[in-house]
């Protein structure tokens, strides 16, 4: 049995593309933003798909668009699509430009980026001219097989890691440090000097074990409170005030006197720390073995 013709196939994608961007979006504007086009255009092209189907696809809304029942139904059949063709498309593309078989592309969070990694990828580049290491930080958690996959990854946590091989970096070992200003002659000797001032928080809530591991449970604290740690940690640089963050990345900061302990001897141990994640035990002798052994090495120094 023959394929169908499908000679209006092009027209009926970029229907189904503005369809899929303004529902996730909410609006034809954002849409547009995304698409490089106007708003009308997307309008359009969704007015005319709906036309084609018979049906409005789309409650609208004094602000934005949602998604109707038969929207919302048609959505996810229609991500799936897009999503085939996309990964057909890159499959198709990636034969002609083969991957660097000397690259490794590592995922890590900012803070570990900006604080310990990026400092030491000189030393990398010195021990092993050949290797490239492209650097994915985000806080987003990126696969370690399948679509989107990196071949290694960075992550903080308790093992066992589920579905993948994983090696201990550095331990999690937290201490408390803000600017040498606000420090000054602050006569802080105890863990209750600290509770009264501006505490910075970040999503890990460190402060809270903190206050319950030096026998303060229920002790309230005040300050700003940011998403990433790599924030808290600049925050404290700037004199806002006491950050409760992992000494592996401060060290290079304390040593250069742009933060300073704001408690000498109150560090909070944890079971948790850096692990270096891939989907399964490298080969002997290759590129993520040997930015794996390099990492260690560093951890040890």
């Amino acid at each position: 049995m023959s394929a169908p013709k499908r000679r209006n196939a092009p027209a009926i994608i970029n229907h189904l593309v503005a369809f899929e961007a303004a529902a996730r979006l909410g609006s034809f504007r954002a849409a547009a933003d995304e698409l490089h086009v106007t708003p009308g255009a997307v309008a359009q092209q969704v007015r005319t798909l709906e036309s084609k189907l018979g049906r409005s696809l789309f409650e609208r809304l004094a602000r934005g668009l949602r998604p109707n029942r038969d929207g919302a139904d048609y959505l996810a059949r229609v991500r799936l699509a897009l999503d085939i063709v996309e990964d057909a498309t890159c499959e198709l593309l990636e034969r002609d430009n083969p991957r660097d078989t000397q690259q490794v592309l590592l995922s890590t969070t900012p803070a570990f980026a900006s604080r310990w990694l990026i400092p030491r990828l000189g030393q990398l580049a010195q021990a092993h001219p050949q290797l490239a290491v492209m650097i994915d930080a985000s806080d987003s958690t990126r696969p370690l097989s399948g679509k989107g996959a990196v071949d290694l990854a960075v992550r903080w946590g308790v093992p066992p890691f589920a579905e993948a091989y994983a090696r201990p970096l550095l331990p999690g070992i937290a201490v408390p440090v803000c600017a040498p200003a606000l420090r000054g002659e602050q006569p802080w000797r105890r863990a209750t000097d600290l509770a009264q001032q501006p505490l910075i928080s970040d999503s890990h809530n460190n402060w809270k074990r903190w206050f319950d591991h030096y026998a303060l449970p229920g002790t309230r604290f005040n300050g700003p409170v940011f998403s990433q740690t790599i924030l808290a940690i600049e925050a404290a640089e700037q004199g806002m005030g006491i950050a409760l963050v992992p000494r592996l990345l401060v060290d290079n900061a304390l040593k250069a006197g742009t933060l300073v302990l704001a408690l000498d001897g109150h560090e909070l141990r944890s079971d948790a720390g850096f692990h270096l994640l891939a989907s399964q035990a490298p080969q002997a002798g290759s590129v993520v073995e040997q930015v794996i052994d390099w990492l260690q090495s560093q951890a040890r120094e």
